[in-house]
């Protein structure tokens, strides 16, 4: 009897009749969707370096960016009502967002709260724009690329205020009532030296990712432009949590160098020499004495006060174990053990004493399964991301990240990309297997952290 090949999926699945859409509104379908992913790759781009551009209306420039993108994006599903089922990694999300939620019942500033909420809500937002529009991993690719892309103009612009001599102190003292510490430290577009270093920090894994998995002459220049501008920023920052970060990114290097062409191994030693010649004559002495002394800081100082209020946090949450303070209220929780409403400077830290016990176990859920499906990955995705989130978690370990746009698109990025990885292997086994390639295009499974969603079977 004459094998046939069969479908049998696991996982919930969404199957749309390829005849029932006349041309048109494929058409229509089409034309959104290629709209709404195209402004969201402008989100992404403006993403590490618009946040602090002036604003706009009120609102900055990829706030404007990212209402068009869901826009476009809730234009297209209203008229296909078409959509992704979502994976275990968004559950996890949504609960996370949830828990801050409802956090409002108990919380010590309840006006933090509710603009936590606020924020994670757009945060969510982010993400299922991520979810729906890369589909394919082209498409995560493309949106790679415009972080990249992106920070590459926040380098630049550090580089360019440094030769200019235009400090982050003398941008920080047009804002009214910011203070001023150090003076001698360097950034772009009012953002903070130590946020602007983790962001572009990430930007590395990704550039040894575009490298070695993408053609084309253009991209790999502005992928070696962006890793040698990008260290060099690094340093002008003064950051020593984004130096540290970088050295967890570069770590991707020796992982990947074999499979680059020896072409690209004698860029990279170029780009190794100069760098140290431009960190040797460039970067300012006082950049240099700031991120040698994160040993001493470590042992014996106070990490710029950040140990002071690590110390009041955790005795704040001694006193709220299970539940937390609420989302948004650490500054409120430990101002009279320290007397200035500072944020945690630590993300996890920050997760443990707003929403306890519980909120810290669902962000380490979330991270877990992001590691595990990046364990799942094939080689060059799991190098990718296994980087990228040790990368993360050595920045985050200073800063209070949790709300951060980088973050979540981090967060959205980690299921589309294990996601478009297997529906274009899944849309490959069909071909191969001689069925219509075009149902697999329409299959979205739902496990991404294994191949259990689909089998196929010989009957």
């Amino acid at each position: 009897m004459k094998a046939e090949t069969t479908l049998t999926a696991r996982a919930p699945v969404t199957a749309q009749p390829l005849g029932l859409d006349s041309s048109s509104s494929a058409g229509i379908e089409s034309a959104l969707d290629r709209i709404a992913y195209v402004v969201l790759c402008a989100f992404v781009f403006d993403l590490p370096w618009g946040e602090y551009v002036p604003q706009l209306g009120g609102l900055v420039l990829g706030t404007w960016i990212g209402l068009l993108a869901a826009g476009v994006l809730a234009l297209r599903t209203a008229v296909t009502w078409r959509r992704r089922i979502l994976s275990p990694l968004h559950y996890w999300m949504l609960s996370l967002v949830a828990w801050s939620a409802l956090s409002i019942f108990w919380t010590l500033d309840w006006d933090s709260t509710v603009t936590r909420v606020g924020t994670y809500s757009q945060l969510l937002i982010v993400v299922w724009l991520i979810w729906e529009l890369a589909v394919t991993e082209e498409r995560v690719v493309g949106l790679l690329q415009a972080y990249v892309f992106g920070a590459l103009v926040a380098s630049i612009g550090t580089i360019y205020n440094f030769m200019t001599r235009v400090t982050a102190a003398q941008l920080a003292s047009t804002i009214p009532g910011k203070v001023v510490w150090e003076t001698y430290r360097y950034s772009f577009a009012y953002f903070n030296e130590d946020d602007l270093g983790l962001v572009l920090a990430l930007s590395i894994p990704m550039v040894f990712y575009l490298l070695v998995s993408r053609k084309g002459s253009l991209l790999k220049l502005l992928c070696w432009l962006e890793l040698a501008a990008g260290v060099a920023a690094i340093l002008l920052t003064g950051s020593r949590g984004g130096v540290v970060a970088a050295i967890a990114g570069l770590a991707m290097f020796p992982l990947v160098v074999f499979r680059l062409p020896w072409r690209h191994r004698v860029v990279a030693l170029v780009v190794c020499f100069g760098l140290i010649a431009c960190g040797t004559y460039l970067i300012p002495q006082s950049s240099w004495i700031r991120i040698s002394q994160f040993g001493s800081e470590l042992s014996e100082g106070t990490l710029t006060h950040r140990t002071v209020i690590w110390a009041a946090g955790l005795g704040v949450f001694r006193d709220h174990p299970l539940l937390g303070v609420g989302a948004g209220a650490y500054a409120l929780a430990i101002l009279r053990a320290v007397d200035v409403p500072y944020v945690a400077h630590n993300t996890f830290l920050s997760v443990l004493v707003e929403l306890g016990v519980i909120g810290a176990l669902l962000l380490f859920a979330l991270l877990a399964s992001i590691l595990y499906s990046a364990l799942q990955a094939r080689y060059l995705e799991r190098c990718l991301w296994i980087t990228l989130l040790l990368t993360w978690t050595v920045g985050v370990s200073a800063l209070t990240w949790e709300y951060r746009k980088p973050t979540w698109l981090l967060f959205g990025l980690a299921p589309a990309h294990a996601y478009a990885r297997r529906r274009d292997e899944l849309a490959v086994v069909y071909r191969v297997n001689r069925v219509q390639p075009m149902h697999a295009v329409r299959l979205e499974h739902g496990s991404p952290t294994s191949w259990s969603g689909y089998e196929l079977h010989r009957r």
